[in-house]
């Protein structure tokens, strides 16, 4: 699968399935659309609780904007507000084709 595939596939499903967020770092805030997931019973190991979500974000919706670690985050539906705890980014050679990510909630 060429990135330019993958990442059209995941748009077309962050368009038909995904919610509202935005990140925001300083005064820069960047809108996207992500899929917002909790973790299951089994996954709250670690550093997981409760209050974490997963979160999956195509780059085509972040244009230069790049999620890293505490940036503020918020689910726009609801006005949940919380901070990014882990940010990584999935690549197709040397293309990033998604990122998936940590937040907790606040």
């Amino acid at each position: 699968m060429t990135p330019e595939r993958a990442i059209a596939k995941l748009d077309r499903q962050l368009s038909r399935h995904g919610q509202a967020i935005a990140f925001k770092r300083g005064a820069t805030e960047q809108a996207a659309v992500g899929f917002v997931r909790g973790y299951k019973a089994e996954q709250l190991v670690g550093l997981i609780t409760q209050q974490d979500r997963e979160v999956v974000v195509s780059p085509s919706s972040l244009a230069t904007f790049q999620p890293k670690e505490n940036d503020d985050f918020i689910i726009t539906a609801g006005a949940k507000l919380g901070k990014v705890m882990t940010a990584e980014p999935i690549h197709i050679g040397t293309t990033p084709v998604r990122w998936n990510l940590r937040v907790r909630l606040t």
